[in-house]
């Protein structure tokens, strides 16, 4: 390739690779405080569309440049295509099917999340080439500032933002200290090795230096353990692979101490071992019953799973006896806090196989990109499979966030993308002319933008519904607090009359026209949206509360059986129905439900006041 060629090739890869890169960062970056979600909604919409303009990219790029049949890029595309379809099978199967496709309530881990991210992972794989490679190290640094910036202002008070906020006030751009402190420990990382690169400019290694500074203080403050566990993972890693690529006999060593040390550091996150007083976190013990009830979920559920990000929907039928017993009767959780449990539980074996599967491939493609190039090559790679383990590392015992997971999935395809392109380049410096002098003038490609304007017709229509049903429930919230009745009616109304907008806002804006007095409106709609979605424990907990105000017993009590069949170890929802049962004056239902709840709870505060009840009647 002539010099002129190959700088006109290296132009033209940078100007595909911007899209990319400002996207990406968008995604780690928004949050909009005028909606009732501020953080998870506004990535989902902003994810949604990249992925639609991304994918215009992606069936242009293919077309130009077709895959070769068993090709190790023809086997990446394949296991994706794998994970999306029994993903979307799954999605088909899950009821409601919107929570599906957007997922749930303060998560959006649905199909379309997963469908953007991946169309994120393959257009990476193509786009992103050792020639521009350098560019993700620089977006990495400039959106880790922002990133960072933001934790420190929070850190120090001066957050411009009043959020509501029950965590360490550290939650940066991402909503929860736990995503702020992976997602910095993710930049922190390819900054760090950026370091190392000789190709990266001053300007960026001073910045990258500054970051390192400001994301290990926002890290700590957070007293989120999994940020600091993420990057010793991933130092390790990366300093064990590259001793022994220099020398093999101390860098087999080296991979010896490092594993020992990991398994130490694993042992003593688990109360095991001479770190636990160290890494130990009571979280982690409640993460171990969130990971058994998501197995249990696989267990009764091994094909289609229990649906789509549904997993808090079915958590307190399958979570052990002992946790509310140790955390409380009503707390719960809507996720399995692993991504791989997760998906496994939510979607069925065969989407968790080919996640795994996908894991497997990018790391076996990545440590094989490693035998070919310079020294300076290497390490460039070698930084982007350290942070991309460092991801992995933090997903194993933390939630999805997209916030999070777009550097997971960029960082992923980027891998695979230089060790493609690595060997088809090879190929390729034996022709002599591979782009003309003609390249120089402007071409108009109109096939591009008219697929990408396509593809984002209907996720433009989607997020619109998603837009506003967001800033109306935002807006009722805030209304229904100074009880301005008419308001939220009208409001509610908006969100009532569409059907494709999520179920779970229509049961809240149910619970805020309760809260304005307009309790019979409240009650018909949680009554349909129950009878839509009969085992949500949400919307029979709030449809108890209705029956109770309406002074109804009897239906009361057929409300919380049906409860006692989604939530079985909730010895609070039986004191309720023994009270029911004594005020209709059934003594027999009453003895009965006090040995259920002796049965599991004798020494809870709610066995006491069973026994005083039936006492009384003694």
């Amino acid at each position: 390739m002539n010099k002129k060629g190959a700088k006109v090739q290296g132009s033209a890869e940078l100007e595909q690779v911007k899209i990319l890169l400002i996207g990406v960062a968008l995604v780690t970056l928004i949050f909009r405080v005028s909606f009732y979600d501020p953080f998870n909604s506004p990535k989902l919409i902003t994810v949604s569309i990249l992925g639609g303009w991304l994918a215009g990219h992606l069936v242009v790029s293919i077309r130009n440049n077709p895959l070769v049949l068993r090709s190790q890029e023809f086997v990446g595309l394949l296991i994706t295509v794998c994970f999306l379809s029994s993903l979307l099978i799954s999605t088909l199967q899950t009821k409601p099917i919107i929570i599906g496709l957007i997922g749930d309530i303060f998560r959006r881990n649905g199909f379309v999340a997963y469908l953007s991210l991946a169309i994120v992972f393959l257009y990476s794989s193509r786009a992103i080439t050792k020639n521009n490679s350098l560019t993700i190290y620089k977006s990495a640094v400039l959106t880790g500032l922002i990133v960072s910036g933001y934790g420190v202002l929070q850190i120090a008070g001066n957050d411009f933002v009043s959020w509501n906020n029950p965590y360490n006030n550290m939650i940066s751009t991402v909503g929860n200290p736990n995503f702020a402190s992976a997602l910095l420990a993710i930049l922190f990382v390819l900054s760090l090795f950026g370091l190392l690169l000789k190709d990266l400019s001053l300007v960026y290694k001073i910045l990258s230096l500054l970051l390192l500074i400001l994301a290990g203080f926002a890290i700590v403050k957070s007293e989120s353990r999994q940020g600091l566990l993420a990057i010793f993972f991933a130092v390790l890693f990366y300093f064990s692979i590259y001793t022994y690529m220099r020398n093999k006999k101390y860098g087999l060593a080296f991979i010896i101490f490092a594993s020992v040390i990991s398994l130490l550091a694993i042992l003593g996150m688990l109360q095991r071992g001479p770190f636990e007083q160290f890494l130990y976190k009571n979280s982690v013990s409640v993460r171990g019953y969130y990971w058994r009830a998501g197995l249990e979920m696989l267990r009764n559920f091994p094909l289609s799973g229990v649906g789509v990000d549904r997993y808090g929907a079915y958590f307190k039928e399958f979570r052990e006896v002992a946790y509310p017993l140790k955390y409380g009767f009503d707390i719960t959780s809507s996720n399995a806090h692993n991504t791989i449990i997760q998906l496994f539980a939510t979607g069925g074996i065969f989407v968790g196989i080919s996640y795994l599967a996908l894991l497997v491939f990018v790391f076996t493609i990545g440590m094989r990109g490693l035998k070919n190039g310079n020294l300076e090559d290497k390490k460039l790679l070698l930084g982007l499979i350290s942070a991309w383990l460092a991801f992995q590392a933090q997903s194993l015992i933390s939630i999805d966030n997209i916030g999070v997971s777009i550097w997971g999935w960029f960082i992923a395809g980027a891998i695979l993308g230089i060790s493609y392109k690595r060997k088809q380049s090879d190929k390729t410096l034996n022709k002599d002319k591979v782009i003309s002098t003609q390249s120089n003038k402007v071409k108009v490609n109109l096939l591009q933008p008219l697929l990408s304007v396509i593809f984002l017709i209907p996720i433009l229509l989607f997020t619109s519904i998603l837009y506003r049903s967001e800033s109306d429930l935002n807006l009722i919230k805030n209304y229904a607090s100074i009880k301005n009745k008419q308001f939220v009616v009208d409001r509610a109304n908006k969100i009532l009359n569409n059907h494709l907008v999520d179920p779970n806002y229509r049961y809240i804006t149910a619970l805020y026209l309760s809260d304005v007095g307009e309790n019979e409106e409240a009650y018909r709609i949680i009554s349909e949206i129950h009878a839509f979605d009969s085992r949500n424990p949400e919307y029979l907990k709030g449809l108890a509360s209705l029956e109770a105000f309406r002074n109804d017993p009897k239906k009361e009590i057929l409300v919380r059986n049906e409860i006692t069949k989604i939530d079985p170890w909730n010895a609070e929802n039986y004191l309720q129905l023994l009270a029911l049962y004594k005020k209709i004056g059934d003594v027999r239902m009453m003895n009965s439900t006090l040995n259920m709840i002796l049965s599991f709870a004798p020494n809870s505060e709610q066995a006491l006041k069973a026994k005083s009840l039936v006492e009384q009647i003694e």
